[in-house]
């Protein structure tokens, strides 16, 4: 038909960029032609029964459908605000840690040595009450102080493992001991701790909208499964 053509060619127009003519038209008609006869054939065969691929995939087009059927509508503040009250613990602000760095080289110093220079500086920072010791230490590839710092924040600097998890069980007000990362050793003098708490309203609106329509669409596919389950009778044998 005209219709099926036109298919054709927006459908190359849309993975090419250039409109098929001629010889090239003809054979993506051709080639639609044959994929036909085939299908229809394999129908006529009853090749799609008991076919577990095909069974799955007309599962998932029709889960499909009934999700682009269920999108809920845009929510109101008001709703937004009752789902917030209902649901407010999962929306938590992280842990946040401000602190500064002293960093010792292993491949400067060896890794033996790195840690030794680490403690011996760590003693005469809490004999002076030092709080920062910016001009001690090795280079770092990274800054030497951080604010509000949050656990993935942390990783990113550090590269993950267990100092970043060290790092948040640290008491403030004092140096720690030598603490080892993949880039080596490190003294952290944490300033300030700004616990986790639950976030307000205005902090979580995007989480909440995303969350509220997702819950609103599962909600619509449960009952729409509900409804469509009354139409057969299962029996358990």
């Amino acid at each position: 038909t005209r219709d099926a053509v036109a298919g054709i060619i927006t459908n190359y127009q849309l993975q090419y960029g250039i409109t098929p003519v001629g010889e090239q038209l003809k054979s993506l008609i051709d080639q639609f032609v044959r994929e036909e006869v085939f299908y229809h054939e394999a129908l006529r065969l009853g090749l799609d029964k008991n076919d577990e691929i095909i069974r799955r995939r007309l599962v998932q087009k029709y889960e499909f459908l009934q999700q682009d059927l269920g999108i809920a509508h845009e929510p109101s503040e008001a709703e937004l605000r009752s789902y917030f009250r209902a649901h407010e613990a999962q929306y938590q602000v992280p842990a946040k840690l401000t602190f500064t760095q002293v960093y010792f080289s292993p491949d400067s110093r060896g890794d033996d040595g790195a840690r030794s220079a680490a403690l011996q500086l760590r003693s005469q920072l809490a004999a002076m009450h030092a709080t920062r010791a910016a001009a001690q230490g090795d280079p770092f590839p990274g800054p030497t102080d951080y604010a509000a710092l949050t656990q993935q924040d942390v990783a990113r600097v550090f590269g993950g493992g267990n100092l970043t998890d060290e790092i948040f069980k640290l008491p403030p007000g004092e140096w720690s001991a030598p603490l080892r990362s993949g880039l080596g050793w490190h003294l952290i003098y944490l300033d300030g701790v700004q616990p986790a708490r639950v976030a307000t309203f205005e902090e979580a609106s995007a989480a909440l909208r995303r969350d509220y329509l997702e819950a609103e669409r599962s909600r619509h596919n449960d009952e729409a499964f509900a409804k469509l389950k009354r139409n057969f009778t299962i029996v358990r044998e």
